[in-house]
């Protein structure tokens, strides 16, 4: 073998060919490069495809039993491979042979007869391709590792153990998109029958938003223990945002509120985050806005109060729940989705295993595009 020829044992190449001089020749070029395994013709082909398991295909078109087109039909749709490199070799130079080829799932063609250089070097070509496929698969499967790390501390950050205060019930849930996310939510006691809950959504997606993610979770928690006020709260977090992705395009939504069951009272900050929905006395009241996001600008911030009632009902949820495709490729939207809760809310039917199932999707749940998050805290009637 000559030193300049560079050995790729570990590439598999499949010859098929009628023509028992032709695979000859082709077994005798490609073997000082390659692993090489040889049919006669489209039906043994495929069952050496099968066995084999090559990453080259040179294939003839013109076969008995099963023709080159047919070969390629079955790998690509029926074993739905399309990752293995398909050139096909024909005598018939007619372009609309050659177009009807690629079409169907070749990748590079080659006339009989063929020059030896040139069939060098386009299974050259492809064995590049397929060494470079070889590593982004390996480097797509450390980074699924490193995500799947991530997700797996991420969800170890949110509430496992209920607060300890009579009369509030509390109902969850957290559905990531991927494998990291950029939603969060929280509960937690501030001081005795006090208990303050977070939802928020950090921009984008994967690990920079499970970050960002990381870093409200802990300095909520921070403020717990801290016994800092909603208004310190959120002026502290958005100092250390700005502080750290003040020229970077992120931004975080965050709607937080601490419920006394002691007067049955709730104050509550909303940063740009969706509107929580308020059911009481069968009435069901959105709570907007009452700042911008974090994370752009310095802001100062004011809490709302509200009294509330025995009963009363709060739904807090992240976009996740309404920005999803219909069936005629319309987004569903806001205002639907707080339509939909709104009524379940007022006929008393309202859960968010309930609520998930009665969106319109047309088929057992919508395809979500991005994280699914909510929390649901009720004042129980005595």
């Amino acid at each position: 073998m000559s030193n300049s020829i560079k050995k790729h044992e570990d590439i598999k190449v499949l010859v098929v060919d009628d023509s028992v001089s032709m695979l000859h020749v082709l077994e005798m070029i490609l073997g000082r490069q390659y692993t090489v395994r040889a049919a006669a013709d489209g039906d043994e082909g495929v069952e050496v495809y099968e066995a084999f398991a090559p990453d080259i295909i040179v294939l003839d078109m013109h076969m008995p039993k099963k023709s080159g087109l047919e070969v390629i039909a079955e790998i690509r749709d029926t074993y739905e491979d399309k990752e293995v490199i398909i050139i096909v070799l024909t005598a018939d130079d007619a372009q609309g042979f050659k177009a009807r080829a690629l079409n169907a799932g070749a990748n590079d063609f080659l006339a009989k007869p063929f020059d030896k250089e040139e069939l060098i070097a386009r299974v050259g070509v492809a064995a590049r391709q397929v060494l470079l496929n070889r590593e982004l698969r390996l480097a797509y499967e450390q980074i699924a590792g490193e995500l799947d790390l991530v997700a797996s501390l991420q969800r170890k950050l949110l509430p496992v153990d209920r607060p300890n205060v009579e009369g509030l019930r509390i109902e969850s849930m957290y559905r990531p998109s991927g494998l990291a996310s950029g939603d969060y939510y929280d509960f937690f006691c501030v001081r005795d029958n006090v208990v303050r809950f977070v939802v928020a959504d950090v921009s984008g997606h994967g690990a920079r938003a499970a970050f960002l993610m990381a870093v409200v979770n802990s300095l909520f928690r921070v403020t717990m223990s801290c016994a800092f006020s909603l208004e310190e709260t959120f002026r502290l977090i958005n100092e250390h945002l700005l502080r750290t992705i003040r020229y970077e395009s992120d931004f975080i939504s965050i709607f937080a509120a601490d419920i006394d069951c002691a007067d049955n009272s709730m104050t509550y900050i909303n940063a740009g985050h969706c509107p929580a929905l308020l059911s009481m006395e069968n009435t069901v009241t959105p709570l907007q806005t009452t700042c911008p996001v974090l994370g752009f600008f310095e802001l100062d911030f004011g809490v709302s109060r509200l009294e509330l009632s025995p009963g009363s009902d709060i739904f807090l949820f992240t976009d996740g729940w309404y920005e999803w495709r219909n069936e005629d490729g319309t987004i569903y939207g806001l205002d639907a989705f707080m339509e939909l809760a709104s009524n379940m809310m007022t006929e008393g039917t309202f859960s968010l295993d309930g609520l998930m199932a009665a969106l319109p999707s047309g088929e057992s749940e919508p395809l979500f595009r991005d994280d699914v998050t909510a929390l649901r805290l009720t004042l129980e009637a005595v």
